[in-house]
């Protein structure tokens, strides 16, 4: 029998320390590798659910594929789609699938789930926000497993762009309600990252797929924590805590001096400007309408507020191939605006207020309180408003609390990269009244000619007759204007110098798009 000894006691007491000390180091490393081969990305506001057909989140690239996608130039190219067929007649497109994609629970992806998430859109019991975009197809059928053929109930060029909507797994809905199954918050895609888990009110955790048909993802998680207050997601990207962040204009100058940020200043088609709903008589006078559009500073707005990131807004096609750079801009003209209020009968009293009939000049501007940029541009043109005579409150609420067709005026955000039809058609036609519709013309805005125009843009083919209609479209506009159109907001982002692979384009409503390419991206020292 083995005799123990003072000496061997301390001997054996040194080999457990050695061999818990080189434990505890792996460990260590294992949870350094773990943090480092990881992205934090700050997210705004946290995800009401992850259906892409029910809610557009910005993790619908990371988790999701479409027959179509978008390209660093916004340009609209085959992804699930190997190839397609158009007829001559541009009535029928056949799209032919790549072979042997799997969704991330392993079941191969066919054209039985291209049929049913197109079919899943347009029914009205899934009341999906994407229903406008396909009202103008007809029918959609398997061909084959790999094939499916869509047919239109006459040419619509923005077809296309219509189908980068994610792919959902057919099989994952069998028997259950679209609007409470449980995939609304545990989601099976085809795109580079799968779920994880959901920390409900911390984060959400994607993992890399590695069977993903694309390029594989370098970058193992992607982590989006919700963090609402843009003043601690700067302090938490100063930090280090997070990885990417989308910043306020107001931080940008303070955080270009951190040497451990890279800072992206990204040209955006996210414009701002005041909706005037047109169901309230004061707006009914497009007079009235174009004196407050030519009371509103703009230049000072983008100077002041927006700090040089961003540009004056005259036009939803601004920053598109379709801009009409002829119309009128509504540059800041007082005097201007006077004399449209005076031609219309608002007399200044010795209040220094305006009234016609007994009524004073007034009305409320409701913005959501959480858009600090929002409610500063609110307030500089309420103020700015006196000078003409009108007495002009803000309300800043939750957006709980705001019914935006229910408002006098509203602090509007809408603007898309993509085809002219896109965030046009939804937002200025009078057949989109949120009332009626899937659209989204709160201000129950309604002009034949801009009906009739956005109309037959969506099914002109011709590329050079479609760029007149949508040029005389924003020319009318701007002669009936919907919005006080004010200024269009750079996307400015701020991330770990040690990332690399973005790619920039010009980025849709609230940055939107900045994670387009994520799994190109990678971390250049680990």
């Amino acid at each position: 029998m083995l005799k123990w000894n003072k000496n061997m006691l301390i001997v054996l007491l040194v080999l457990i320390v050695a061999i818990a000390g080189c434990n505890k180091k792996e460990e260590v490393k294992e949870a350094d590798t773990a943090k480092e081969n990881r992205l934090v990305y700050a997210s705004e506001e946290e995800f009401e659910g992850l259906n892409p057909i029910l809610e557009e989140t910005n993790l619908d690239a990371l988790l999701f594929r479409g027959l179509m996608r978008f390209d660093e130039n916004n340009k609209v190219i085959t992804d699930i789609a190997d190839s397609f067929d158009m007829s001559e007649d541009q009535l029928s497109y056949t799209f032919t699938l790549k072979e042997g994609i799997t969704f991330h629970d392993g079941e191969e992806l066919t054209a039985d789930d291209v049929v049913f998430t197109i079919e899943s859109i347009m029914d009205d019991q899934t009341a999906s926000f994407l229903k406008s975009d396909f009202e103008e197809v007809d029918s959609i059928k398997k061909v084959d497993d790999y094939k499916v053929e869509i047919k239109l109930k006459q040419p619509f060029t923005p077809l296309l762009d219509k189908l980068t909507v994610p792919i959902l797994p057919a099989h994952a809905f069998e028997g259950v309600d679209m609007r409470t199954a449980d995939f609304n918050s545990h989601p099976i895609g085809a795109g580079p990252y799968m779920f994880d888990k959901w920390d409900r009110g911390n984060a959400l955790t994607l993992q890399a797929y590695s069977d993903f048909f694309g390029t594989k993802p370098s970058i193992e998680k992607v982590i989006f924590k919700f963090i609402p207050d843009s003043n601690v997601r700067a302090l938490q990207l100063k930090s280090g805590e997070v990885d990417v962040a989308l910043l306020d204009p107001v931080q940008v100058e303070n955080l270009e001096k951190e040497k451990n940020l890279t800072i992206y200043d990204i040209e955006s088609a996210d414009y701002r400007g005041v909706l005037f709903n047109m169901n309230v008589d004061l707006w009914k006078d497009v007079n009235v309408r174009k004196a407050f559009s030519y009371a509103t500073d703009r230049e000072q707005i983008v100077k002041g507020i927006l700090k040089g990131h961003g540009s004056v807004a005259y036009s939803p096609l601004q920053n598109h191939e379709f801009n009409n750079d002829q119309v009128e801009k509504y540059t800041y003209d007082v005097d201007q605006a006077k004399s449209l209020l005076e031609e219309s009968g608002w007399k200044v009293e010795k209040d220094g207020f305006r009234y016609k009939d007994g009524e004073k000049l007034t009305f409320t501007i409701t913005t959501p309180a959480s858009d600090s940029v929002r409610v500063n541009m609110a307030n500089y043109i309420a103020e700015g408003f006196t000078e003409i005579g009108a007495d002009v409150q803000v309300a800043a609420l939750d957006w709980s609390a705001i019914t935006i067709e229910d408002t006098e005026a509203f602090m509007v955000g809408w603007g898309s990269p993509y085809d002219a039809d896109h965030h046009t058609h939804i937002l200025f036609h009078s057949d989109e009244s949120s009332v009626t519709s899937s659209g989204y013309n709160y201000g129950s805005y309604s002009n034949e000619k801009v009906d009739e125009l956005l109309a037959k843009g969506c099914i002109t083919t011709d590329p050079e007759e479609r760029k007149q209609i949508y040029m005389q479209f924003q020319e009318e506009l701007a002669n009936d204007p919907a919005f006080d159109f004010i200024a269009y907001e750079n996307a400015v982002y701020g991330i770990n110098k040690n990332l690399s692979g973005v790619k920039e384009r010009i980025l849709g409503h609230h940055g939107s798009g900045f994670l387009w390419n994520v799994e190109e991206w990678k971390w250049n020292d680990r």
